[in-house]
């Protein structure tokens, strides 16, 4: 947090520096606290969710189809929630969040049936979308509010170091209480979510437009369904919004069996029981967060960073490759995977950052979630279609699978490039953004 002050001052630009400082010094406290906050109450699972899976009897594709069937209610509720949260109130959407997710996790304490285990994931799917979104849709509103101009790479580098920060301290505590019972990182996740209700209930002031936004005399029903459709109706007229989505999407198909996979494969190689996960998951997150200091530390230009997120996605796909042909060696899969979250540490931050200058403050907390429905849409497609060839074929198979399916972000990317330079040379032939349309 010691850095605060400098990023503040370097990313307000100078006209307004001495008026806006302040504020948004204020607010990008408050913004990395929440995250951080928010990403050490659920990390406590990181590693040990599929041993604790396997440990009550599901086999692969069940454990596929658990994870998946999160991500398929998150994708059917992340557009109306995140337009709730435009509507009522980010705050209130994030503790709502929280306090479904807390549910969630109890009840995966006492699950033991495959029905249960969908249950719990369907009220988890329902409360992270409701946090979806919230604290970024909250946290740049209020910093544009305070004068907060330029790129926003280096500040979501930052929350990306943050927040990484935290699952991996979580992570490494569940690890160790995992040794002794599984069950048990359950309990510490509710408790966090608990804990990030609150924090998220002090720390996120709501701008006044966020809560006038709804009309008393105005039905919920009524608000979010508009919301939706002119969401979805402005994701899809912009076309570097849609096709940042459909690259999200791509990336997440590829990654989201990654996380049911290498905890086990490492686990079952190594043989030293659950905690080595933990201090697994740690050495990937530092390469993530890494990967985020890079992108901190290198500076680019808009075209610059199409060529960069182009020449990462190609660097994660030959990653996941490599894993795969490495599979018979465990020290040379584990660098394959240290390499892969390298890139990944780099280029989710750069998206994001791309993402949000494309969309208006109005509807954000609406337009992220229409990005995150890509990205859901794309993980319960990708770990569906894994799970009975994991089964088949092993689990180091699926990554060459992934490599494939990761090596279509680059042609997005690629495109958006042209998207930009059809922009400079000719504005009128570029679409309207979000703001426009609605």
């Amino acid at each position: 947090m010691a850095t605060r002050g400098k990023i503040a001052s370097r990313e307000v630009d100078g006209k307004s520096a001495g008026m806006a400082a302040p504020a948004a010094t204020s607010i990008i406290r408050r913004y990395y606290s929440v995250w951080t906050i928010y990403a050490f109450g659920g990390g406590f699972l990181y590693g040990v969710y599929p041993l604790f899976l396997r440990s009550r009897g599901l086999s692969q594709f069940e454990m596929n189809s658990v994870l998946a069937a999160y991500f398929a209610v998150t994708f059917l509720t992340d557009v109306p929630t995140g337009a709730f949260a435009d509507a009522f109130g980010r705050r209130r959407a994030f503790v709502l969040g929280c306090l479904l997710r807390a549910s969630a996790f109890l009840l995966y304490f006492f699950a033991h049936r495959y029905a249960v285990f969908l249950v719990a994931e369907a009220i988890d799917g329902v409360g992270t979308t409701f946090c979806n979104g919230a604290i970024d849709a909250w946290g740049v509103d209020a910093l544009d509010d305070a004068g907060f101009t330029g790129l926003k790479d280096r500040l979501f580098s930052r929350i990306s170091q943050f927040t990484n920060l935290g699952f991996m301290l979580s992570a490494i505590v569940g690890a160790w209480v995992g040794s002794r019972n599984l069950a048990w990182p359950w309990l510490l996740g509710a408790a966090g979510y608990l804990v990030s209700a609150a924090a998220g209930r002090l720390m996120m002031g709501e701008p006044r437009r966020s809560r006038t936004l709804h009309r008393p005399h105005e039905a919920v029903v009524t608000t979010v369904t508009g919301r939706i459709v002119r969401g979805f109706r402005a994701g899809f007229a912009s076309r570097a919004i849609f096709i940042l989505s459909l690259a999200n999407g791509a990336f997440f198909a590829a990654w989201a069996p990654s996380w049911l996979e290498w905890p086990q494969f490492f686990a079952d190689a190594y043989r030293m029981g659950p905690w080595i996960v933990g201090w697994i998951y740690a050495l990937f997150t530092v390469a993530r967060m890494a990967g985020a200091e890079a992108v901190v530390r290198i500076g680019f230009g808009p075209m610059a960073r199409v060529r960069m997120l182009t020449t990462t996605a190609l660097t994660i796909a030959v990653a996941f490759a490599a894993a795969w042909l490495a599979s018979g060696r465990t020290n040379a899969a584990l660098g394959c995977f240290v390499a892969m979250n390298l890139g990944i540490g780099a280029l989710l931050p750069m998206a994001q950052s791309w993402f949000n200058e494309e969309i208006g403050s109005a509807d954000r907390a609406t337009m992220l979630s229409f990005n995150s429905t890509f990205a859901t849409l794309g993980a319960a497609t990708g770990l569906l279609s894994t799970g009975v060839f994991a089964d088949v074929h092993g689990i180091p198979a699926v990554w060459g699978v992934a490599g494939a399916i990761m090596l279509f972000t680059a042609p997005l990317f690629l495109l958006l490039a042209r998207i930009r330079e059809s922009a400079r040379l000719d504005p009128a032939q570029v679409r309207p953004g979000p703001d426009a349309a609605l």
